[in-house]
C-alpha cells in the first residue's frame, strides 16, 4: 500500500472533495496525511489522518468588502514568504510520499513535486479550475464583460487567453521562486503548472458539465465527493430546525458562501426583505458572531454552519452564492437554488447548474422586489422542481471518492512497473 500525502489549502469546500477521498484510500489500506491549513485540525482529526498544520490563511474581517477579502486571500495564497515557507514546510513531508495529492490551491506541492520528482494527482473541485476553450467558462469579475461582449459576437472562448494572461502577474511569486529553486518553466502556474502527466480528477456531476477534447490528458470526471462533517454541527440545533422547518410551509434557506460569508449582513438584507414580501419563512446561516447583527423574528430562525446534509432537506428554496459543493448538495436533496454569485467560480457554476435547469441565477446585488420575483416563479416551476425530484437519486448515487479512488490506484500500479 502506497503513503500518500495530500496538499490542500483554501476552505471547508476546497477540501471536503479531499476528505471524501482520503476516507476512500484509507478504507483501501494506504496511509494518508494531510498537509493544510490549521484551521482543518479538527477535520483531520475526526477522519483520524495525521494533519501537519500548513501556513495560515488570512481569515476576512467581518467588515471586510469583496476587494478587501480577494487581497486577503491573495496574500495567504500567492504572498512570496507564504509560498516558499509551504514549500519549506512540504518538503520533508513529501520526501516519504509514494504520491502527492494537491488541490487547486496547492500551489506549493506542485513545487515541490517537480522539486523531488514525485508522482502527482491533480484534485480540482470546480470546472473553472481546468477552463475548456470548446465549454469556455464565466471568469470572476468579468463576466459581466464577457455577457456584453457575447451580444455584440464576441465568443466566449476569447476570454480563456485573455485572463491566462491577466492572470500571470498574479502568479509572478511562483515563477520568481521557481526560477531561484533552479526549476524550469512548466506553462502557466495556474494551469499547466499545476495539471499532472498522470492523473487530474474534477469532482463536479457530470450532470452539470461533459468531459472536453481539449482538458489536459488523463483527466477523469469522477462526479461528486460527497463528504459528511461530523464535527461540524450541533445535534440539539438540528432538532430546533426540524422543529422550525415542520411548523409550517418549508421555509427557504439563506446560506452565503465566498466573500460574503465574512460579511453576511450584506447578504442577507434583500434576501430576508424578499422572503418576507412573499410571507416565507427563513433559516439564516452564518457563523454566530454574525448572529447579534442579523434579522429576527418568528419567521426567522438563526442556524451557525450546519451539514448541508441535513439542512437542505428541510429547505423549498435555497438562496446561495454558487459554491460548486452547495449546488451539488442542493440537487441531491431536490431542493431549486435562487443563485447570487459574486466571486471566484460562482459565476461560472451557477451559469452550469441554471443551464441544466436546477437553478435560476440573479446578480449578487439584485433588490428585493427582483429576488422575491424569482422566489416566486421557482416556487410555481413546476418542471424545475420535476428535474430535480428526477435527478436527485442520480446524483445522490455519485460515488465520486470511489472513482478517485480506483484512478489513483490504478496510476500507481502503472508507475511502479
Amino acid at each position: 500500500m502506497a503513503h500518500i500525502l495530500i496538499v490542500g489549502q483554501g476552505g471547508f469546500g476546497d477540501m471536503f472533495p479531499l476528505f471524501s477521498i482520503a476516507t476512500a484510500l484509507r478504507a483501501g489500506g494506504h496511509r494518508l496525511s494531510i498537509a493544510a491549513e490549521p484551521h482543518h485540525a479538527a477535520a483531520c482529526a475526526a477522519l483520524d489522518i495525521v494533519h501537519h498544520p500548513l501556513g495560515t490563511l488570512i481569515a476576512a474581517q467581518p467588515d471586510s468588502g469583496l476587494l478587501e477579502s480577494l487581497r486577503d486571500q491573495l496574500l495567504a495564497t500567492l504572498s512570496p514568504a507564504g509560498l516558499s515557507n509551504a514549500v519549506e514546510q512540504l518538503l520533508p513531508l513529501a520526501r516519504d510520499a509514494d504520491l502527492i495529492l494537491g488541490n487547486q490551491l496547492a500551489y506549493a506541492g506542485a513545487i515541490v513535486r517537480d522539486l523531488l520528482g514525485k508522482p502527482w494527482v491533480y484534485c480540482a473541485a470546480s470546472p473553472l479550475s481546468i477552463p475548456s476553450r470548446l465549454d469556455p467558462p464565466l471568469w470572476p469579475y468579468v463576466a459581466g464583460l464577457q455577457a456584453l461582449t457575447a451580444r455584440w459576437g464576441v465568443p466566449e472562448s476569447v476570454f480563456v487567453g485573455l485572463m491566462r494572461q491577466a492572470t500571470r502577474a498574479l502568479m509572478a511569486p511562483q515563477r520568481r521562486l521557481r526560477r531561484r529553486l533552479g526549476l524550469p518553466r512548466n506553462g502557466h502556474p495556474r494551469f499547466e503548472g499545476m495539471y499532472s502527466a498522470q492523473l487530474n480528477l474534477l469532482t463536479a456531476s457530470p450532470l452539470l458539465l461533459a468531459p472536453q477534447s481539449d482538458w489536459p490528458p488523463r483527466s477523469v470526471l469522477t462526479g461528486f465527493c460527497w463528504f459528511e462533517p461530523s464535527f461540524l454541527g450541533d445535534p440539539n440545533l438540528t432538532a430546533e430546525l426540524v422543529e422550525f422547518a415542520t411548523r409550517g410551509e418549508p421555509p427557504i434557506v439563506l446560506a452565503p458562501g465566498g466573500a460574503r460569508r465574512g460579511n453576511p449582513p450584506r447578504f442577507f438584507r434583500n434576501a430576508v426583505a424578499a422572503c418576507r414580501k412573499l410571507g416565507r419563512r427563513m433559516i439564516l446561516v452564518a457563523a454566530p458572531r454574525f448572529h447579534a447583527a442579523l434579522p429576527t423574528g418568528p419567521d426567522v430562525k438563526l442556524s451557525g454552519y450546519m451539514p448541508y446534509a441535513r439542512l437542505f432537506g428541510l429547505a423549498s428554496v435555497v438562496v446561495h452564492s454558487g459554491g460548486i459543493g452547495t449546488i451539488g448538495w442542493a440537487m441531491r436533496q431536490g431542493v431549486p437554488s435562487l443563485l447570487l454569485p459574486e466571486d471566484w467560480d460562482q459565476h461560472d457554476n451557477a451559469r452550469r447548474a441554471e443551464r441544466r435547469g436546477y437553478a435560476r441565477v440573479l446578480g449578487a446585488d439584485a433588490s428585493a422586489d427582483r429576488i422575491a420575483l424569482m422566489l416566486g416563479r421557482i416556487l410555481q416551476d413546476a418542471p424545475l422542481q420535476e428535474r430535480l425530484r428526477r435527478d436527485a437519486p442520480i446524483v445522490a448515487a455519485e460515488d465520486g471518492a470511489a472513482i478517485a479512488c480506483r484512478a489513483i490506484e490504478d496510476m500507481l500500479a502503472t508507475h511502479a512497473t
